[in-house]
């Protein structure tokens, strides 16, 4: 079946890296201006760490991960890109930057820098920080919606699962009572798992069932030896029809 969930979840992904690498290149440029100064360095600074953990982070969830890990994951940057968002808002969210214009600012170099052009770019550092906040935080429901739902349905083991084989809604009914794979380092064949007991079960099943056709058929037609290889009377043991019956069924 076409893996719904996968195309959501590699879309999104991608999304929020494209974000992160815009924010990223932003808060670049910013660093090499104004990095020295103290009122802008703990905000370039944090925008260059989070975009590059964003960027580092999602990149490798979408190669490989479990559904705990992008719990955990998705839960941090979601709380890492609403703090730039926020911090954002505090830093230039009130100022209208037109009215900027032919103001300038002095920059680590000497040089002089406008300011409306740099409070566009905060204001797009803040744009690209809320709409991957926005993603991610839908992102995170989804996933907990999807494992939530699997759970109840008895996939116990959904949390170690790959994420690759989560379904999408409405499909669960696909899944139902199969077994998920749990991952452990590198692809594992998949087994069909048996009921603990069945196969007892079914061997004494077959056991009854060779017993009854002993007993149905003449003594002539049994083996001559017993299950001790000695002669049999003429009337076969109950007890050697039992071990034969056991040999038969194995």
């Amino acid at each position: 079946m076409t893996n719904t969930f996968r195309i959501v979840r590699s879309s999104a992904y991608a999304w929020c890296i494209v974000c992160a690498i815009c924010v990223l290149g932003i808060s670049a440029k910013q660093a090499s201006l104004f990095v020295n100064d103290a009122a802008y360095r703990p905000y370039i600074i944090y925008t260059l760490v989070c975009s590059t953990l964003t960027i580092c982070g999602l990149s490798l969830l979408t190669l490989r991960s479990q559904p705990r890990l992008d719990v955990i994951a998705i839960a941090i940057f979601t709380v890492l890109w609403l703090a730039v968002g926020a911090y954002s808002a505090d830093l230039i969210g009130y100022v209208n930057c037109v009215n900027l214009r032919g103001q300038v600012m002095e920059t680590d170099n000497g040089g002089t820098y406008s300011s409306m052009a740099w409070c566009r770019e905060c204001k797009a550092i803040m744009a690209f920080s809320f709409a991957t906040f926005g993603v991610l935080l839908v992102c995170l429901i989804i996933l907990l919606a999807l494992i939530i739902r699997l759970h109840s349905l008895g996939q116990q083991d959904i949390w170690g699962a790959s994420m690759s084989e989560l379904p999408w809604f409405g499909q669960f009914r696909e899944v139902q009572g199969q077994p998920y794979q749990v991952y452990q380092g590198q692809p594992q064949p998949q087994h069909q798992q048996v009921p603990y007991g069945s196969n007892v079960i079914y061997q004494q099943v077959m056991l009854n069932y060779h017993l009854r056709v002993l007993n149905s058929v003449p003594d002539l037609l049994l083996p001559p030896f017993n299950s001790r290889g000695m002669m049999l009377s003429s009337r076969m043991e109950v007890s050697d029809k039992y071990q034969l019956a056991l040999l038969y069924t194995r």
